[in-house]
């Protein structure tokens, strides 16, 4: 018994250092994942993100529930327009342009994979960033399961528009991703949070879970260390393409969070749905579109894909996180 309280404990204390420092804990990771990669690429690590995204998402969802979630695809049904607005007019034409202004540094194989990762919304870690900084989570999953469920549609006609020859995307690798980021989660999120209340009380159930928000920040850590040991060899020895891949997909993240940022302050959301909407159409879904890249097309293609996710949406995430402050409540 003492010994389970000393290390809830420790998970308290190590969850609140690393909310507190979120920065610069992400850039251990990232370096330490970049030098491991380097002497030996560990890919029997890849068979740990999907515990690392569950220690993210999990406690997210303990937030919310099936019935809220359902809700807010209704009652924020403003925003979820707006968010698919975003993500399925804007993002695309966004990232074409800045493909033609970058163009004399990309290779054909390159501009693919950066149309692709535009295209494929709905972030894996959306709910779990939301969650992380005290936003509507239910609104976060609404976005990112609908989205991701419209790019089934919107990839093939975009790609026919911008590319000229119609790419799509496999049914069964959205509901995979789907199954591993919303339904499985969520299912498990759903069944604890009534097993506990029934078996313990509210109370109880209100402890536990403020325990599991010190859970996500370790899982994004153990994300960041795994995703980068994957690539670090290619990242470290690939100076000169890295470079011409940031200058567009840098340009695109920040232009799209401000974008995001303009429209929520303009929709006069609450901070709790500006928070949801800015993430959810801000983040691209590298999981998918990798898997798309790897199944139909070059190396390169999914190495464009593996090197924008990592190396752009996490930082500019993070300083997100670290600089949008909640209101006192």
């Amino acid at each position: 018994m003492r010994f389970r309280y000393d290390l809830n404990m420790i998970i308290m204390k190590i969850g609140k250092s690393i909310r507190q420092h979120l920065e610069l804990y992400s850039l251990a990771a990232v370096a330490v994942g970049l030098s491991a990669g380097k002497i030996s690429q560990g890919t029997l690590l890849k068979y740990l993100i999907p515990f690392a995204l569950f220690m993210m998402l999990y406690p997210a969802f303990l937030e919310t529930d099936i019935g809220v979630i359902i809700k807010n695809s209704f009652v924020g049904k403003k925003l979820l327009i707006t968010a698919l607005f975003v993500n399925f007019a804007i993002s695309p034409l966004l990232m074409y342009g800045l493909m033609q202004l970058f163009s004399a540094g990309l290779i054909p194989d390159v501009m693919l994979g950066l149309l692709i990762f535009s295209l494929i919304p709905g972030g894996g870690m959306g709910p779990a960033y939301t969650g992380m900084i005290s936003g509507n989570v239910s609104l976060s999953i609404a976005i990112t399961a609908v989205g991701l469920a419209m790019s089934i549609i919107f990839m093939p006609l975009w790609s026919v528009l911008l590319l000229g020859k119609a790419v799509h995307v496999p049914a069964a690798v959205i509901v995979k991703y789907l199954f591993m980021i919303i339904i499985m989660p969520a299912a498990l999120a759903a069944i604890s949070r009534r097993w506990i209340t029934q078996t313990h009380g509210s109370v109880v159930f209100e402890r536990i879970k403020g325990q599991f928000q010190n859970v996500t920040g370790i899982g994004l850590l153990l994300l960041i260390f795994i995703i980068f040991d994957l690539n670090g060899r290619f990242v470290m020895e690939n100076y000169s393409l890295i470079a011409n891949i940031l200058f567009p997909a840098v340009c695109f993240s920040m232009m799209l969070l401000a974008i995001a940022s303009i429209i929520a302050a303009i929709c006069r959301s609450d901070y709790g749905d500006s928070v949801a909407f800015i993430i959810s159409v801000t983040l691209k879904n590298t999981a998918v579109s990798m898997a798309l890249a790897t199944t139909v097309f070059q190396d390169m293609t999914a190495l464009t894909i593996a090197i924008t996710g990592p190396l752009v949406q996490f930082p500019v995430m993070l300083s997100y996180l670290k600089f949008r402050v909640a209101p006192p409540v």
